[in-house]
């Protein structure tokens, strides 16, 4: 069997993305973007996972630019301070733009990248889906 059939049967089906419905992120601080200092932007069909965003943007975001944000959901009491590197990026609709914030561990600001991982399936309804 060649590699690409293998591939393909060896896919797993993993608890990957969620809707971000009632998700608002705000942008605390990104040196590489100025302009979304202080922006809150409440997303609709955005997805999340436990390791990574999907933000939707009125402006361009430089790819492995790193952005901190702050993320509160209306069904959770709390916000989770995050920070990630913009992996991906894509013009949307309206003149907006879509990235992938790939998120990350950092030690030398408060994080709540763990609690976020740790917290994930009980703040949000996901599916299975295969990649």
């Amino acid at each position: 069997m060649n590699k690409i059939a293998k591939l393909f049967l060896n896919k797993k089906t993993e608890e990957k993305f969620a809707s971000a419905r009632g998700t608002r992120v705000k942008v605390l601080f990104s040196s590489e973007n100025p302009s979304l200092l202080g922006n809150t932007d409440k997303t609709t069909a955005i997805e999340m996972s436990p390791k990574s965003i999907r933000l939707e943007v009125a402006h361009p975001i430089e790819i492995n630019s790193v952005l901190d944000i702050s993320v509160t959901m209306d069904n959770c009491d709390r916000s989770y301070n995050l920070t990630g590197n913009i992996r991906w990026r894509l013009p949307s609709t309206q003149g907006r733009y879509q990235a992938i914030l790939v998120l990350r561990e950092r030690m030398d600001i408060r994080s709540d990248f763990k609690a976020w991982k740790a917290n994930f399936e009980q703040n949000f309804e996901f599916d299975k889906v295969a990649y």
